[in-house]
């Protein structure tokens, strides 16, 4: 059905031509297919790179036997072959780690000339070449992808970003390379397949059906092409969705996922204007639901600027949360539904409230934003507070001390949201929660051990009275 007339490379007859559906190493199988097309008239001629060309003559019955050879034969041996009554009809070169050169010869079938090849075992041993290409190819290239896309998955400074939003072009190329390694693993069985028998002393089988492999490979191979439009159309989509409008605004009361308000949060007074800014929803290919609510407002005393943006990832696994926040505390910024976000300078908030807490005071590494980064379960929230009250925290005291409030007041809150959303998700799907008791009273206490290379940090423990002054 992928039949053709066009002019033949090689002369100026017309040729037919029909896509390759087998590996040209696949030797019995393409003997007994360009036999069943002579039976039809149609009679190899030479090869393109995805396709083989057939003159039109007269149908008869015909043999066809290939020869694998690592180098091309003279003019002298082939006429020797053709001594022997063996006629040459086409050549394929091929080329992975070295130059392949696949000789396809043919006789009449009532012709009496001897089998080309009368000796199995040395016929395997001519294979060896191609046997040992195509194994290493095979284990090379299926390392290479593994290893390049473990490579962007766990050390990649991007993690972040590929374990939570992900990266739909990645998915597609990963795709494409699966089909390649596909490819190469039915190359390198092939020729197993063919050396096995050979060095068992049994002879190709040179009526060997081919269909049910032409139809695995096509399966197979006609799949690349799709796959790369729909890379294509998704990249397309992808771009066109990142100049979307997708702003929403603001709920009144508690949102939908687990944040703190800025009027619930500000002990100070607003200004007239009130609180404005934005909501934003989205899924990721990763599976992640994201949600962002940006808010605004402006001190009544002061004037000063007031911003507080919270960012709630909730991840189809637990243990999917919890490599993607060691990333994020490794890194310094990864890409949100709307803008960069800076997470630099953070270190880990000693708690039993969540699963695990970092904080970071204002400074140049989080464009001064108070940083707070949570994860508990599934979830990975983070919460940004910029207070230009203070200026640019020039005074490193001052900024730790705001850092310090900050997480005193806004994580018994966020861990209440969490625990509600935990347990609102539980009686959508039925599920039994486990009901944790998150006590009221934190204690500032120095910090103990932390990660290397983490600025100085405070400590948040379950407790009665506070010991240090904040």
């Amino acid at each position: 059905m992928f039949d053709r007339v066009g002019r033949g490379a090689e002369d100026e007859d017309l040729c037919v031509r029909k896509w390759m559906l087998d590996d040209i190493c696949d030797l019995d199988r393409n003997e007994s297919w360009f036999s069943d097309m002579a039976e039809q008239g149609l009679f190899i001629d030479h090869f393109g790179r995805w396709s083989a060309y057939f003159k039109r003559e007269t149908p008869r019955r015909t043999r066809y036997r290939m020869d694998v050879l690592s180098r091309e034969l003279t003019e002298d041996e082939l006429a020797l072959y053709d001594s022997c009554g063996w006629h040459f009809a086409a050549l394929k070169e091929e080329t992975y780690w070295s130059q392949m050169y696949f000789y396809v010869f043919q006789t009449d079938e009532n012709a009496t000339v001897p089998e080309m090849h009368t000796d199995p075992m040395e016929q395997g041993a001519s294979l060896r070449k191609l046997h040992r290409e195509g194994f290493w190819g095979f284990w090379l290239f299926l390392a290479a992808v593994l290893g390049f896309e473990g490579w962007i998955c766990l050390y990649s400074h991007r993690r972040f970003d590929y374990l939570v939003n992900g990266n739909p072009s990645q998915v597609w190329l990963l795709l494409f390379y699966g089909v390649q390694v596909l490819n190469y693993l039915r190359r390198w069985r092939n020729i197993r397949r063919l050396r096995k028998r050979l060095a068992g002393g049994e002879p190709l089988d040179h009526h060997a059906d081919y269909r049910a492999a032409h139809r695995r490979y096509a399966l197979t191979t006609y799949w690349q092409l799709p796959l790369l439009l729909l890379m294509a159309a998704f990249l397309i989509m992808q771009t066109a969705h990142e100049y979307r409008d997708d702003a929403h605004p603001l709920p009144e009361g508690a949102t939908d996922f687990p944040a703190v308000r800025l009027e619930e949060f500000y002990d100070g007074t607003l200004g007239e204007g009130g609180v404005s800014g934005e909501l934003y929803h989205e899924w990721t290919p990763m599976g992640a639901v994201v949600d962002e609510i940006q808010e605004k407002a402006n001190d009544a005393q002061t004037n000063s600027i007031l911003e507080l943006n919270t960012v709630c990832y909730r991840l189809p696994f637990a243990w999917m949360a919890d490599l993607a926040f060691d990333a994020l505390t490794e890194e310094e910024w990864h890409y949100g539904l709307s803008e960069v976000h800076w997470v630099g300078g953070t270190a880990p908030v000693d708690t039993d409230m969540v699963d695990e807490a970092w904080a970071a005071a204002p400074g140049e590494k989080n464009r001064n934003h108070f940083t707070l980064l949570v994860r508990d379960g599934r979830y990975i929230v983070i919460t940004f507070y910029l207070d230009r009250t203070y200026g640019d925290f020039d005074d490193p005291e001052v900024a730790e001390a705001f850092r310090d409030r900050c997480t005193e007041k806004i994580l018994p809150l966020l861990a209440v949201r969490l625990k509600e959303d935990v347990k609102k998700l539980a009686e959508e799907y039925a599920v039994e929660e486990q009901v944790i008791d998150y006590p009221q009273n934190m204690v500032a206490l120095p910090s103990g051990p932390r990660r290397s290379g983490c600025a100085p940090c405070w400590t948040i423990r379950s407790g009665g009275g506070r010991t240090q002054d904040v």
